[in-house]
């Protein structure tokens, strides 16, 4: 077990295992996990092939500096530089998919540290750009808690908590035959309790959230891998390829062949191209490549 700092946790090309409070959260090519200051937990990492773990370290009050400075507006910054005093700062500690947001900056940084890019003040401010994202999504969550219909703060908070483990269940085990009543028990609801928030909370259901994630790991293997679409929608926990077809025209507006056949156009020499961008940080990176 270890006790970190905060930190975010990516993996790419299989999966990376965390055991927080006696419950895994299984990170992989589609989602990331953060974790808060002074965490303790375990990791597990099992696979035949590599698999790449990364995970960033912010140094202690690095991500109260950023929210002390957010919350003031820019005139009073040049009286208060260093911001106003702030509580420690929670993160919601859920699975998430890469987004447009977050994954940029994360990617960028594992880019520059596997090319040997050690610069310290080259990663604070990278770093300062990944915790901005982080801080504008736990914004958007601190949002999302007030639709959930519970009359007290601390009861919003408590269910927006176990909304969470709904999530990083669904993620972690999304290729089981899982449903409500396996959901709802991970965050000791009722099935319709758990029905009810979930649906407030996301906008979605537990069973369709669930089939986006399948539909999502389906694209991702049919993009990155050349098994028979059978196989692929087994693997991603789909009883038949009928099914699998079914959820990905209805979420992606194509079939699976069409995925496949887009992707190969993409990945083709004459369309290759890395992306640039600007970098920003302090902390500290780690990356591994392990089986």
């Amino acid at each position: 077990m270890y006790r970190q700092r905060l930190s975010i946790k990516a993996a790419w090309g299989g999966s990376e295992s965390y055991f927080v409070d006696g419950r895994r959260i299984a990170v992989d090519d589609e989602t990331f996990l953060i974790l808060n200051d002074d965490r303790t937990y375990a990791s597990q990492l099992l696979s035949s092939t590599p698999v790449t773990s990364f995970s960033i370290f912010f140094r202690p009050g690095m991500a109260q500096e950023v929210a002390r400075t957010h919350a003031l507006p820019t005139e009073l910054l040049i009286e208060e530089p260093r911001g106003i005093r702030s509580d420690s700062v929670e993160f919601p500690e859920q699975l998430r998919a890469h987004d447009r947001l977050i994954t940029p900056v994360l990617r960028f940084i594992h880019h520059q540290v596997e090319a040997g890019v050690s610069d310290e003040d080259w990663l604070e401010e990278q770093l300062y750009s990944l915790l901005r994202g982080m801080l504008t999504v736990r914004g958007s969550d601190l949002e999302a808690m007030q639709s959930i219909p519970a009359l007290r703060a601390g009861t919003r908070r408590e269910l927006f908590r176990r909304m969470g483990l709904c999530v990083n269940f669904i993620n972690t085990y999304y290729t089981r035959p899982i449903g409500l009543a396996q959901i709802a028990a991970a965050a000791h609801f009722s099935p319709y309790h758990c029905l009810r928030v979930f649906k407030a909370v996301y906008g979605l259901t537990p069973f369709s959230y669930l089939n986006r994630r399948r539909v999502r790991a389906a694209v991702h293997l049919l993009e990155t891998s050349h098994l028979p679409i059978d196989e692929v929608a087994a693997r991603v926990g789909f009883e038949c390829r009928a099914t699998l077809f079914r959820h990905m025209r209805r979420t992606r507006g194509a079939a699976p062949r069409a995925i496949r056949a887009a992707a190969a156009v993409k990945a083709s020499p004459e369309r290759r191209s890395r992306p640039q961008m600007r970098g920003p940080n302090d902390g500290r990176a780690r990356r591994s490549s392990r089986t």
